[in-house]
Formats: C-alpha cells, sequence, structure tokens
C-alpha cells in the first residue's frame, strides 16, 4: 500500500572461471513469449489474514502470547485487517506488540465511531497501523437495509473518514480503502465513492467453488470496482471453511490447503493490490458453526494443511528490500495445458520463480443434505516448459507438501513438468553450467566476502548464485565500459557437483 524509495539494481556479470560461465544471450530453440517477471516480494507482500484481537472468549486473546503471535511469526505474513474499538487499550497493545515484528493492521471503522476517534487510534498506533477502512458490509445491517438509509449514511461517513485522515498530517499519508459491500446491487447504488478513497474494496467470496471457477472474480472484480472509478482494488475478506456437514458450504482440510495458496496467486494476477483471507485462526471449538471455521488454524493452535501450504509459499519468495530493475524470461509452455494457471515471479539476486498450478475443483461440494463433500484425485498434467533463456540450474518445490525442494535440473532447456491442483514453484537461476568435474572434495571452499560496492548495488557471491556447487573457482566480474573489472576470485582444482 505504500511506495518504497527506488533504488535500481545494476547487472552484474558473475563469470566462474573455468568451470562455469554465465552467458548473456540465449541459444536458438522453439519460439517462445518474453514473459516480464513480477516482484516476488510484491506477491508476499499482497497476503493479509482477518484476525479477532478483541474477542476476549477466543485464542485470539486468551492464547496471544503463547499460540497466536508465535504462529503468527512463523507464518510469515505482514499484514492483518481487525476493526477500529476505542475502548480497548489493551488490544491496541496487542496490535503495536504485532507491528515490533513487522505485522501491521487495516482497520475497520465503522459508523458507529467518530472519525476523529478513529485518527486518534491511528496516531497512537504510529507505523503499526498500515491502512484504515471505511463501513463493512454496511447494506447487509439487518435493522437497515433499505438503500435510502443506507447509501446516504456510508457516502457521508466515507467523505467524514477522508476529510478527518487527509486534513491531520500525522494521518495524511495513510491509506483509505472504500467500504465494503454484500448485495449484488449495492455497488451501483451507492454512486461514485473515488474522491474519498486510495482503494477500492471487496469480499470475492466463492466457496465452496474453486478460486477460478465460472469467471466468478472476473465479474466480482467488474462489478466491484464501479464506486470507485479505476483506484486499485483491495479484496478485504475471502476464503474457506472447513466445518462440518450442518454447516454452510464447507471444503475440506486438505482442499482448503490448496485452495488458499491459488486464491491469494489468482488474486495477484488480477492487479489485486492485497488480498486478507478470512481468517487466521478458528474462533470456537464449534464444527457446525461457519463463522467458526474459516481459520488456517484450529482454535486449538495446531495448523491446518493451508497454514502449512502458505507458510512454506512466504519462505520461498520472501526477498524484503527496496525496488529494483525486473527482468523477462523467455519461455514457452506446451503439453497438457489445459486449466493451468502460471505467475511468475523474481527476486533481487535475479533468480526468477515461475509457480504452475491446474485451476480446478479439488473437492466435490455437497449434493443434498448433509453437507459432505469427497476430495477429488486430480490427475498431474504433463506441461513442458521451453527455455530459450538460458538456466544453469531449475530447483522444484511443492509448498502444498514440504518446503524442501523436490527436484533439480542442470542447464535446463525443456523440462517435464507434473503439474497438479496445488502450486508447483520452478526457482530459475540463470547462468550455464559448463565443464563440471565430478570429483570429490575434501573440504569446501567457504563463501567470499565480496567487496562493497561504492554506490550500493548489491553482490551476489557465485556459490550462493548456483546451490549444490562445492569448492568451485569463481570469478565476479562487472561492466567497466569495455573491458571487465574482477572484484573477486578464488580457484579451486577439483569441483563436485551434488
Amino acid at each position: 500500500m505504500h511506495n518504497s524509495a527506488a533504488r535500481r539494481t545494476r547487472n552484474y556479470t558473475l563469470g566462474l572461471t573455468l568451470n562455469l560461465l554465465y552467458v548473456a544471450h540465449a541459444t536458438p530453440g522453439q519460439a517462445a513469449e518474453l514473459i516480464s517477471a513480477r516482484s516476488a516480494d510484491s506477491f508476499v507482500d499482497s497476503i493479509g489474514f482477518n484476525t479477532h484481537f478483541t474477542y476476549t472468549n477466543t485464542p485470539y486473546v486468551q492464547d496471544y502470547s503463547e499460540v497466536v503471535r508465535p504462529r503468527l511469526q512463523e507464518l510469515g505474513i505482514r499484514h492483518i485487517r481487525d476493526g477500529v474499538v476505542p475502548e480497548r487499550m489493551d488490544y491496541y497493545e496487542r496490535l503495536k506488540d504485532l507491528g515490533s515484528i513487522g505485522i501491521r493492521s487495516t482497520l475497520i471503522s465503522g459508523t458507529d465511531i467518530d472519525p476523529q476517534q478513529t485518527v486518534a487510534i491511528a496516531k497512537q498506533l504510529g507505523s503499526a497501523q498500515a491502512a484504515v477502512e471505511g463501513p463493512n458490509e454496511y447494506d447487509n445491517n439487518r435493522d437497515n437495509r433499505d438503500p435510502a438509509y443506507w447509501v446516504p449514511t456510508v457516502r457521508n461517513y466515507t467523505q467524514q473518514l477522508h476529510n478527518a485522515f487527509k486534513s491531520d498530517s500525522a494521518t495524511a499519508n495513510i491509506p483509505i480503502l472504500g467500504p465494503s459491500f454484500v448485495g449484488g446491487e449495492a455497488s451501483e447504488l451507492v454512486g461514485d465513492l473515488s474522491p474519498w478513497v486510495d482503494y477500492g474494496n471487496f469480499h470475492p467470496y466463492n466457496y465452496p467453488d474453486h478460486p477460478g471457477s465460472g469467471g466468478h472474480l472476473n465479474n466480482e472484480i467488474t462489478r466491484r470496482s464501479q464506486p470507485f472509478k479505476g483506484k486499485p482494488m483491495i479484496a478485504t475478506e475471502a476464503g474457506y471453511h472447513t466445518g462440518g456437514p450442518d454447516s454452510d458450504r464447507p471444503i475440506s482440510e486438505t482442499a482448503q490447503g490448496k485452495y488458499l495458496p491459488r486464491l491469494f496467486l489468482e488474486h495477484f494476477n488480477r492487479g489485486i493490490e492485497r488480498t486478507f483471507a478470512y481468517e487466521l485462526l478458528d474462533q470456537w471449538s464449534k464444527p457446525n458453526d461457519r463463522e467458526a471455521n474459516f481459520g488456517i488454524l484450529r482454535n486449538d493452535g495446531s495448523p491446518k494443511p493451508a497454514f502449512n501450504a502458505i507458510k512454506n509459499l512466504i519462505q520461498l519468495l520472501s526477498d524484503p528490500g527496496d525496488e529494483f530493475a525486473l527482468q523477462s524470461l523467455d519461455y514457452v509452455l506446451g503439453g497438457d495445458t489445459t486449466d493451468i494457471s502460471q505467475t511468475l515471479l523474481q527476486k533481487r539476486n535475479g533468480n526468477f520463480y515461475l509457480i504452475l498450478w491446474q485451476e480446478v475443483a479439488s473437492y466435490t461440494p455437497f449434493s443434498r443434505e448433509p453437507q459432505v463433500g469427497t476430495d477429488l484425485l486430480v490427475q498431474d498434467k504433463l506441461v513442458t516448459l521451453t527455455l530459450n533463456s538460458l538456466i544453469g540450474q531449475a530447483i522444484a518445490y511443492e509448498p502444498f507438501s514440504s518446503s524442501n525442494p523436490i527436484t533439480a535440473y542442470k542447464n535446463p532447456q525443456e523440462i517435464n513438468l507434473s503439474v497438479g491442483d496445488h502450486p508447483l514453484v520452478l526457482e530459475l537461476i540463470p547462468g550455464w553450467i559448463k565443464d563440471i568435474v565430478s570429483k570429490p572434495v575434501q573440504s569446501p571452499v567457504p563463501t567470499p566476502d565480496v567487496p562493497t560496492d561504492p554506490q550500493g548495488a548489491t553482490e551476489i557471491p557465485a556459490p550462493a548464485l548456483l546451490p549444490g556447487l562445492i569448492g568451485l573457482s569463481w570469478r565476479i566480474m562487472r561492466k567497466r565500459g569495455s573491458s571487465d573489472e574482477i572484484l573477486a576470485e578464488n580457484s579451486v582444482s577439483n569441483v563436485a557437483f551434488g
């Protein structure tokens, strides 16, 4: 939601003398498409979760220190969404505590709260607050569903909230999210809210169907963006619950573990700035209460499959830092690509991350009462990845199952991949591995200290560029006009490829 100062990272040529060679041009091959990457960390930063840190009869409060805070740190997210409750000062201490470990809050301000109170709370929270949000689903207020009442109420409050924040220098830069709605016609009825918001807001729930089913997300974006007139959109609620057969449209924990990572990726692909899944943990131990079972943590704090899948994905892709010059990758997907979705990301060290998955149903919803569905055994599809960009090493991961790599490829030009109904992440490390000598090394050479560039550019030690290379000869070079400057080098006679 905020833009950091841009710092462009310069390109360096990393040549590994004798044994490794980094080549700056692609070889002829299959006609491919040059795909622009997006920042891996921008995807990580798009992930958020709803919380309820004012619900005193839930683990959010009762087990905050022992369970919830450690689990949030383990998960690795940076954003939560909760509400403004002026009288609960203990609540704000928890939010400030989370802010101290890099987890910032987006807070909903309801129509019953004076906007000046919301401003005062934002000042108290400081950097722990990322954004403020207008009324939540106010058109669904059971006492006031008449548009003649709720439309002017929402419009007036949104303007008042905007004026209160933007007129105070201490809060003027805090982004304002528009209100959210439930009724299908609400977005047409409310009129133009764009002068008073920085971001649009919507709740594209789609349970029990899979995230990309039936064009639902595209339709929701088209409809719900109307009041915000081109402002970027944030999904402040979306998700799946794992309730029992008497709850409303449940899915299994396994299906939730496949759908939620895909939901974040599908939203990211469609330009949604941030998505807050509903929610972090099950509020109560009530299997047949829908509202009690949206969590990726069970009521006792134990992780569901979705928790581990998202944690592993974040660990793999997290790359905080300043902005940098993103690059493109020349590749094409062949084979059975029906229903295959993809996302291409890049880290600051130049490594690409190609994420592939089948955007299909992983669960057959209920057909009658009780609402008992079935996990589907989705057959992997054989997809061929053809690379016209030179890649020295490709490493495959399946975050749904593990944070560890499942296989690796040396100098891949064409890779046959088995793509399932959960994300397959392929780390693609630019370069070219040449003339590797298969001899054991008695003692690995430590990673070298790299000279600090006086202009502040980041340099990657060569051994870190290609995991699995031990005891190699390396040279780190930089272009200086028409000549190459050696920044650091090392020579080793025996090389082993692990």
